[in-house]
């Protein structure tokens, strides 16, 4: 026998080409034809957006444009409905606000006087800890539950 790769190929696919035909169990493909008999009789909204007819994907796409530019009109006047002074509580939420952007800039003050390297040494850590931890649960895992 040669080394070459063609002749290889040429007698693998001989091979395979001289294998006879196997035909599927009755069972499966009843259940094969059955279920392509149900995916035919189908109306057509229940079919993938590819099957719909021209006219209702254009009207969906409308819709869907509509909608989007409803919400987004929704959001906005709800913005604007906050940053009045007439709304109860507003004064809560504008102290909320200032309250998580002096938590954020403290996070960022920290995180910024820590050197690199304690930081990178600190994700290195947590994720051999995560490593063992996942080991362990293998491990435990196996030994109790799974059968030899």
């Amino acid at each position: 026998m040669s080394r070459d790769p063609d002749k290889l190929e040429q007698l693998i696919d001989g091979l395979a080409r001289s294998q006879p035909a196997r035909r599927a169990p009755d069972s499966l493909q009843a259940h094969v034809l059955a279920q392509i008999a149900f995916q035919v009789q189908l109306p057509w909204w229940r079919k993938g957006f590819a099957h719909w007819p021209q006219v209702a994907r254009g009207l969906f796409l409308v819709a869907s444009y509509g909608f989007i530019k409803l919400a987004m009109a929704g959001v906005v006047s709800v913005i604007e409905l906050v940053r009045t002074s007439d709304v109860a509580g507003v004064e809560t939420l504008h102290r909320t606000g200032e309250a998580v952007s002096a938590t954020v800039s403290l996070g960022s003050l920290v995180l910024h006087a820590i050197p690199p390297l304690w930081l990178y040494s600190g994700a290195a850590f947590g994720f051999v800890l995560y490593a063992v931890l996942f080991g362990l649960g293998t491990f435990a895992y196996r030994t109790l539950y799974v059968q030899r």
